[in-house]
């Protein structure tokens, strides 16, 4: 069986060789606008062939596999809707679904029968695929969103598929998804790069950051994830990042308001429940799904 992976970035990359070594594929044909990313993943082993345009890539796939910036995926859906064999299995692995499945339904037409989208809760700070891994999925969780008009093999094909690369595949619907997301991803992405943009905007940024210790470093690690990546997911995901950026605003001006009046009593409740919850996401197994956040709070 053929896969053919058009974006040959961190996801994509490592979802082609983690497909590959599992045996849901026998082959991968990428395409990638970055030609040197293609090629690099055939070195890399993730894929066996690069091609220099979607259409060549396409010729002959059982499945394919989307992995660009959200913003792009119209296109690729729509090179997919000209060229792609008939028979041929579609996904898509973006990180926001409304706008993603929507793009899939206008380009795809009657092919959007083929398509079943999956979301890989995994990936690292550093964008490429000279970063990809095949075991960047095992234990971690798949979204699979499926809407009316997906067909059932569809959605099937692409669920056991993440199910053989080690993956616990998770159904939500599309805008719980979106939801879920712009709270536990989107927005924690938005606040690391303000964090380092505050700094680097202040006086004496060069001095602050040189005697940045562990706690900076690891909540800004992933601002030095692809800027193209998640500015694309803050415009495709607009509505329910600003709804959540509106509950952190409103946390923070309460927070402020503690600290300004000197509320000991106050600082140490909301620090003590939210070091409580953040100990209990891996004491309890949040991978699991054990996870239950605290109760304590009456707002």
């Amino acid at each position: 069986m053929q896969l053919t992976l058009i974006g040959s970035g961190l996801i994509g990359g490592s979802a082609a060789w983690a497909m590959k070594k599992a045996g849901v594929v026998s082959r991968v044909h990428v395409y990638d606008v970055a030609a040197d990313s293609a090629r690099q993943a055939c070195a890399m082993g993730a894929a066996d062939a690069a091609f220099e345009s979607i259409e060549e890539a396409l010729e002959g796939a059982d499945c394919i596999m989307s992995a660009v910036p959200v913003q792009a995926m119209s296109g690729v859906f729509a090179a997919v809707g000209r060229a792609a064999p008939e028979r041929a299995w579609i996904t898509d692995v973006g990180s926001t679904r409304c706008s993603v499945i929507a793009a899939a339904r206008a380009a795809l037409g009657e092919r959007f029968s083929h398509y079943a989208p999956v979301h890989p809760i995994a990936g690292g700070e550093m964008p490429g695929v000279a970063y990809a891994r095949p075991d960047l999925f095992a234990g971690a969780r798949a979204i699979s969103t499926p809407q009316e008009g997906m067909s059932p093999q569809a959605v099937e094909f692409w669920e056991r598929a993440w199910s053989a690369v080690g993956a616990v595949v998770v159904r939500m619907s599309a805008r719980e998804h979106d939801e879920v997301f712009a709270s536990v991803s989107h927005l924690p992405h938005v606040l690391s790069y303000a964090m380092v943009d505050s700094i680097l905007q202040a006086g004496k940024a060069d001095k602050k950051l040189a005697f940045a210790g562990a706690g900076f470093r690891d909540f800004t690690r992933i601002a030095a994830s692809s800027p193209r990546m998640w500015t694309d997911i803050c415009l495709a995901n607009r509505d329910c990042i600003l709804e959540a950026m509106d509950a952190f605003e409103a946390d923070l001006r309460h927070l402020r308001g503690l600290i300004e009046s000197g509320d000991d009593a106050g600082l140490m409740e909301v620090f003590g429940r939210a070091s409580r919850a953040r100990r209990r996401l891996f004491a309890a197994g949040a991978a699991a799904g054990s996870f239950a956040p605290d109760q304590s709070r009456a707002k």
